[in-house]
């Protein structure tokens, strides 16, 4: 799915080009024919900043809201551009052995830090502070300034830099503890919210090997910890219970 959608995003504006306008846009901002999709954390500082929200504003930032509220962050797990290219880079980490220099217990303090730095900064500055450290929405617009253009711009050494800090420094720092978007988008969840739950009955027994724990890039214990908001529903954990427990996993999705 990830690898998909990094595709169409390289499709966007080669279609663009060809004045085929099915898709335009980001992942700030994309339009599928009449719908237009805004990114949450984009569309607030645009309040923010001006003051004032028009109804087309509200109602495209609506929808990835309200999708989040029913699948949680899948956006981040299963979309991101920049998940992907973490991901690949933490099996590439793993299959060299390397050892990161810090280890730190995941805590979604340093997110939700973050997000306010990044608000109160664009505030007081009057200028959309955030659209500069999305990797996601460097990567896509990068994509797009690459084929129109023939050239990339400096913020793409963000993501470089993203990917060197968590092969060397800390595993998966951008995503557990700096990453605005889906700080942003984890605000959106309620009780019946698609979830990773533990549940033990007569045919589905927990073996205790841990699998689930050493699946999670973030390094989350769905067996003894709150694991939420940091998880984004990929689904790694519950892939490796089954396959431990030759598909009576304790470990599974439920609203």
């Amino acid at each position: 799915m990830q690898t998909a959608f990094l595709c169409l995003l390289i499709a966007v504006p080669f279609l663009n080009e060809r004045e085929i306008s099915i898709v335009t846009g980001t992942l700030y901002a994309m339009s599928f024919g009449p719908i237009d999709l805004t990114d949450p954390l984009s569309g607030l500082q645009v309040i923010m900043l001006t003051l004032s929200a028009t109804k087309p504003l509200i109602i495209s930032m609506l929808i990835p809201i309200a999708f989040t509220f029913v699948f949680g962050r899948v956006y981040c797990s299963w979309l991101c551009p920049q998940n992907l290219f973490s991901e690949m880079g933490d099996i590439l980490a793993s299959r060299l052995h390397i050892r990161r220099m810090f280890s730190v217990s995941p805590t979604p303090r340093p997110r939700w830090a973050m997000l306010a730095v990044v608000l109160a900064g664009s505030m007081a500055v009057g200028f959309p502070l955030a659209s500069l450290i999305s990797a996601p929405g460097i990567i896509s617009l990068q994509i797009s300034t690459a084929v129109f253009d023939s050239t990339v711009g400096l913020e793409s050494a963000l993501i470089g830099i993203i990917l060197a800090g968590e092969f060397f420094l800390l595993r998966r720092f951008w995503c557990n503890y700096v990453c605005s978007v889906g700080t942003t988008l984890s605000v959106f969840r309620c009780q019946k919210t698609l979830k990773v739950r533990f549940s033990e009955d007569d045919q589905r027994k927990c073996i205790h090997c841990g699998a689930c724990s050493r699946a999670c890039q973030f390094g989350l214990d769905p067996m003894r910890e709150k694991i939420y908001p940091l998880c984004h529903n990929c689904g790694d954990c519950i892939a490796a219970c089954e396959k431990s427990t030759a598909g009576r996993n304790p470990l599974k999705f439920t609203f």
